[in-house]
């Protein structure tokens, strides 16, 4: 099969902004003449429209998926001996804690890259505090078994729902399970914007009120700050375009879940499977799909017969944790699953814009360089 499409990008956001442009360059215009460039109308309406598409009562906007996850444990007000467990192959989701000078615990995950509950049962302690839950590549893992033993043990369940927009679980929204669900809208993600953003959901009137202010230098009243913040907001243009692509999120996820499964479809049939795995979300649940990762043998050989094939690839991601040298101090410990993933797993080119002869060129190259080995 030859490539006669050209080079194919492993997520072209410019086709969504392309298909969205008459839209989004009225809203600038908009924007631009009323002179209101933040805190204004069209980040109001995002937080009314997210309390509406999840149906619950607290959402706060912020200016990054970083952020929603900084600002989220800081709502919690814990001390630096507390201690936080999180997936240690979930590489953006560790920043957070650690720049929050929280004593983060890594935990090994399962074959599906999803924290594993067997090993968080392991870890918890009398200062285990808060539990993060990332529901990596849109997958979902057991999210009852990791809901009751943060009931049990009395520990806050946050879901990092960055690459899980749109997920469910036994028909509810991911982010609507823990005590706080925090959201990107990085702009490849599943409901992203053309430059950055966040989002932080909470059940807790408490922990809305105080990332309300947090957002703002601890201001509920301007100049009247009730404690010492930084500030995080999301612009008026980024939250604008947000509200656009809003509008079509459930069609894009629903084109994302038949883009997956044709990826699904040519795999099997052409008989991959002694060669490649696919990852796999919880039964229970319905994942959006926003990568789409197989673990791979032989991977970075692949990964450069593709490259040579016009494809692009990522790997998300190259190291666990304890494996990067900012992290060095958990260099000691081993994580023999989580390190296995991340020599294996393969993220392939995907998007709601990419096609299926797409699809069935890198299949067919897939298929073609292990036949060659």
């Amino acid at each position: 099969m030859n490539n006669t499409i050209g080079k194919i990008y492993f997520n072209d956001t410019k086709l969504k902004a392309i298909k969205y442009k008459k839209s989004i360059l009225e809203h600038v215009s908009k924007v631009i003449e009323s002179g209101i460039f933040l805190n204004g109308p069209c980040s109001k309406k995002t937080e009314l429209l997210f309390k509406k598409y999840f149906d619950v009562n607290y959402f706060v906007s912020c200016a990054s998926g970083h952020d929603s996850l900084c600002l989220a444990l800081q709502s919690l007000l814990l001390d630096k001996d507390d201690e936080i467990i999180f997936p240690v192959n979930a590489y953006p989701s560790a920043f957070p804690i650690y720049m929050n000078n929280l004593k983060g615990v890594p935990a090994e995950v399962d074959l599906n890259g999803q924290l594993d509950p067997k090993a968080v049962i392991k870890l918890i302690t009398s200062k285990t505090r808060v539990i993060v839950m990332v529901h990596l590549y849109g997958l979902v893992g057991n999210l009852d078994k990791m809901v009751e033993i943060c009931k049990k043990n009395r520990i806050v369940l946050i879901e990092d729902c960055a690459q899980a927009f749109g997920s469910l679980y036994k028909g509810r929204h991911v982010g609507t399970f823990g005590d706080i669900g925090c959201f990107s809208f990085y702009p490849t993600k599943n409901l992203g914007t053309l430059g950055d953003g966040g989002g932080i959901m909470t059940k807790s009137k408490k922990h809305f009120d105080y990332l309300e202010k947090a957002v703002q230098y601890g201001e509920k009243y301007r100049y009247k700050s009730d404690f010492v913040s930084g500030h995080s907001r999301i612009p008026e243009i980024q939250a604008g375009i947000i509200n656009i692509f809003l509008e079509n999120i459930d069609s894009e996820i629903k084109k994302r879940k038949y883009l997956s499964n044709y990826y699904i479809e040519q795999i099997l049939k052409c008989n991959l499977h002694k060669h490649i795995s696919l990852l796999s979300s919880n039964k229970d649940s319905k994942p959006a799909s926003h990568l789409f990762v197989i673990r791979a043998k032989n991977r970075e050989k692949l990964r450069v017969y593709l490259k040579k094939a016009n494809i692009e690839t990522f790997v998300h991601y190259p190291y666990s944790i304890n494996k990067i040298p900012a992290f060095n101090f958990l260099s000691q410990r081993n994580f023999p699953t989580a390190e296995m993933l991340s020599q294996e797993v393969l993220s392939l080119p995907f998007h709601p814009y990419i096609s299926k002869s797409q699809i069935e060129y890198i299949i067919a190259k897939i298929l073609q360089f292990y036949t060659l080995q």
